[in-house]
């Protein structure tokens, strides 16, 4: 009897040990290159833009209803917050629905640029079109929080058990939400259950940092679901809290956001062309941005750092962020052709930009002329000076081609700036193209730019 007893107290401690293994999950991601998955992604915004005009403070209602589905497959990842991850994406659905007040609009991906590489390096995304490179509306359009590239970045890497949580890095939360730098992340998940082999997982915490230079605070709740047999977050369902005040490119929000994300694994291939010369990912991923003013006859490109923050019939307004300062100010105006053996000489640019400068001048340091990318005439002119004792360089452009409008651009920049500026001018004047203007109504009223 006693032997039996003993075999039966050892039978029910190994299986009260093995009971005990069974609730420890190890929350690990293994995504492999060439990995390919099928996402949706859905978003509802509600609340209200904070905006400030003539001294006036206004709550102006806000809505948002967008939907994402792409195909993505990987071209390299890792757990690590601090490395890169790459991936191609194709997308079939990317559509927004804003509303302001009473006014609204839709955003929409066009076809032709529905190929997209997407990489997060540093704890930032980064969306290039194989083709041709997106607008800063299309590049909002997909920049939404739930980023897949950052979602399984969520997870310990270690097993944890029913009732066990972890505190979450703040790059890798910052990626997800699609922010510019996180100076407090007080958030942490729990593990709270096991249902079909996909462990139920809960995430609540706060956020602070910036979003487009502008301060923000998050208050997240989420639930998601890790896949044992995937091993990946197959489903995450996010809920936000925010609070932004107003920088000097967008507007304010007092807003709750509800984020869904889908993730199903897939064997389908992606069918456009052109992705080999994304494959190395030690080459790093462009930024560059696209702006198109067919009204006025023109577009360039221009660094992600660049917001437009006003826009008229005949010109359009630009500030540069690094690292949510604000390193300069772009002005960009249409002006009409000039006739044959009437065009604007070096010397007469020289004049208009001292005239135009007054007593701000203190020296002109270059005047030189030359032939653009585009193959565009162009004048530049360089002064120094000062406004309110801070001392300001002023660089000038006048791009030109026979028959077609002329351009004027002009930068203003701090010189204790100049360093972080980095020659960003010569970017957008060297890709500023001159074309016929579009036969269609340019809008009279400035206008505010929201993300």
């Amino acid at each position: 009897m006693r032997c039996l007893l003993s075999c039966f107290l050892i039978i029910l401690t190994a299986n009260t040990c093995r009971a005990a293994d069974e609730v420890k999950y190890l929350l690990a991601a293994e995504l492999a290159e060439g990995d390919t998955s099928e996402v949706t992604v859905t978003l509802e915004v509600g609340g209200e833009m904070l905006l400030t005009e003539d001294n006036v403070k206004k709550q102006l209602p806000l809505t948002v209803a967008g939907e994402l589905s792409y195909l993505e497959q990987l071209i390299t990842w890792s757990p690590d917050a601090n490395a890169i991850a790459r991936s191609a994406r194709e997308y079939q659905v990317a559509t927004a629905k804003v509303q302001v007040e009473k006014g609204g609009l839709r955003r929409e991906l066009p076809a032709e640029k529905s190929a997209i590489v997407a990489e997060v390096s540093e704890g930032q995304l980064q969306l290039a079109s194989i083709d041709q490179p997106l607008t800063r509306d299309q590049f909002d359009l997909l920049n939404v929080v739930g980023n897949t590239l950052a979602l399984n970045r969520l997870l310990p890497g270690r097993e944890l058990a029913e009732g066990e949580r972890w505190e979450h890095d703040g790059q890798a939360i910052g990626a997800l939400l699609g922010m510019d730098n996180v100076a407090v992340c007080e958030a942490t998940s729990v593990v709270t259950g096991y249902v079909n082999r996909q462990v139920q997982i809960r995430l609540a915490g706060t956020v602070h940092g910036t979003v487009d230079g502008a301060p923000t605070e998050m208050e997240l709740r989420a639930a998601y679901l890790f896949n044992e047999a995937k091993k990946r977050i197959t489903k995450f369902n996010l809920a936000i809290k925010e609070k932004r005040t107003a920088s000097q490119v967008v507007p304010g929000l007092d807003i709750v956001a509800k984020v869904s994300v889908n993730v199903a694994s897939t064997k389908a291939k992606l069918k456009a062309a052109g992705w080999e010369e994304f494959v190395d990912a030690t080459e790093p991923l462009s930024n560059e941005l696209r702006y198109e003013a067919p009204q006025r006859g023109y577009q360039f490109l221009h660094d992600a750092a660049w917001y437009v923050i006003a826009e008229q019939s005949d010109r359009v307004s630009l500030r540069s962020l690094q690292n949510g300062n604000q390193t300069a100010h772009c002005s960009v105006s249409a002006l009409p052709p000039r006739s044959e053996g009437r065009e604007t000489t070096l010397e007469d640019f020289e004049r208009d930009v001292r005239r135009m400068l007054g007593e701000h001048l203190q020296t002109v340091s270059a005047s030189t002329t030359w032939k653009t990318r585009q193959g565009h005439d162009c004048l530049g002119v360089v002064a120094q000076g000062e406004i309110e004792s801070v001392p300001i360089e002023w660089r000038s452009y006048l791009i030109s081609s026979p028959d077609l409008p002329r351009v004027s651009v002009s930068f203003t920049i701090e010189q204790s700036q100049l360093d972080q500026f980095d020659d960003a001018d010569r970017q957008l004047v060297d890709s500023m193209e001159l074309l016929q203007p579009a036969t269609s109504t340019a809008k009279k009223s400035s206008k505010k730019r929201a993300r």
